[in-house]
């Protein structure tokens, strides 16, 4: 069984950080929202991935992949994206005819995927989507279900008459290129995937569902972003090499090779990336912090800063903030008593 990950979009809802680095790989608790997925494929034994890139994003996805993953990645160029259908037909020629499990790269899970994989790996079924009871459908692709079977499937609705939302991790066999290729473009301009899944149903395929009890997050928007890296900083454990002079730490830190905490605090759970100086600082609980920053006499917390950043007497709380890559912040006369970026 396969896998492939969608990553064409170009990421208009977290601009302008993704004018320099696709959304998909956005430092996590330092580490690219795209592991987390990989390794949950790997680990439900899923080892042939396909990623869907756009043209302009396939080499950032090479070098920064490389680093983690001995395991051959295939790249799969989207040209002009239209939509999760129109990117999935990009994969047809990796795919063949085998059965595979498509996620998208902006969609965080955390459960045992190898339930689902079994389930559909082992049945008759040419479809099979999970589902989250949701108190927010109208946000999402939504499913109407009667009797234990799919009825019908509505992309984001403005009233929902159902709070079963599609969720970003699908299972198909090799049926639904024929799906993708029948349907034609939504009000939205996109050919859309529900669309596809529909043709199934309506041409009488197996379409079937998962229920999803574990974690689930959407992360297509700045504060979902924040909300991701908060959730993924709770669980992390301790480990410092990188050097403590005349600072106070309260609760987990990661502190990488190089980096130095001089005269500051730091309220865990925090992550430091290597040759990072922090000095006359406050790190708040749930920062991410990259590798090469600078941060001298500034206060900050809940916040993801990127590599090579530099944050310079910012002595108003810099909150619920994503800090681009080498960007350099400097106390302004006319900030606030709190900062949003």
């Amino acid at each position: 069984m396969k896998g492939i990950i969608l990553c064409g979009g170009l990421g208009t809802r977290l601009q302008p950080i993704t004018y320099t680095i696709p959304k998909q790989l956005i430092p996590i608790a330092n580490k690219p929202l795209l592991i987390y997925t990989i390794e949950l494929l790997l680990k439900s034994g899923i080892e042939e991935i396909g990623i869907i890139v756009n043209e302009y994003s396939k080499t950032i996805f090479q070098k920064v992949l490389d680093k983690y993953f001995v395991n051959k990645i295939e790249y799969i160029v989207q040209k002009s994206p239209k939509g999760i259908s129109h990117g999935l037909l990009f994969a047809e020629e990796f795919i063949g005819e085998d059965k595979f499990v498509m996620v998208l790269g902006d969609n965080s899970f955390n459960f045992e995927l190898n339930v689902f994989v079994s389930d559909f790996n082992n049945s008759k079924e040419n479809c099979r989507i999970m589902l989250k009871d949701v108190s927010d459908p109208e946000r999402y692709g939504v499913a109407y279900i009667g009797d234990g079977k799919i009825i019908d499937l509505e992309e984001k609705p403005k009233l929902a008459f159902s709070n079963w939302a599609i969720t970003g991790i699908y299972a198909f066999d090799s049926t639904i290129f024929k799906a993708c290729k029948e349907i034609l473009p939504s009000n939205r301009g996109e050919y859309e995937i529900t669309d596809a899944i529909k043709w199934l149903l309506k041409n009488n395929y197996n379409v079937s569902y998962s229920i999803l009890k574990g974690y689930w997050r959407d992360v297509g928007n700045p504060m979902e972003v924040i909300a991701e890296n908060f959730y993924r900083l709770i669980s992390i454990e301790e480990n410092i090499s990188g050097e403590i002079v005349d600072s106070k730490i309260l609760g987990p830190i990661i502190l990488d090779d190089n980096s130095v905490l001089f005269n500051s605090i730091v309220r865990g759970p925090v992550a430091i990336g290597d040759n990072t100086i922090i000095k006359n600082s406050y790190i708040g609980p749930y920062t991410s912090i990259g590798k090469g920053v600078n941060i001298e006499k500034s206060v900050i917390e809940n916040s993801i800063v990127l590599n090579n950043s530099k944050i310079l007497g910012v002595k108003t709380l810099i909150d619920s903030s994503i800090i681009g890559e080498d960007s350099i912040i400097t106390m302004g006369s006319a900030l606030k008593k709190q900062i949003n970026l």
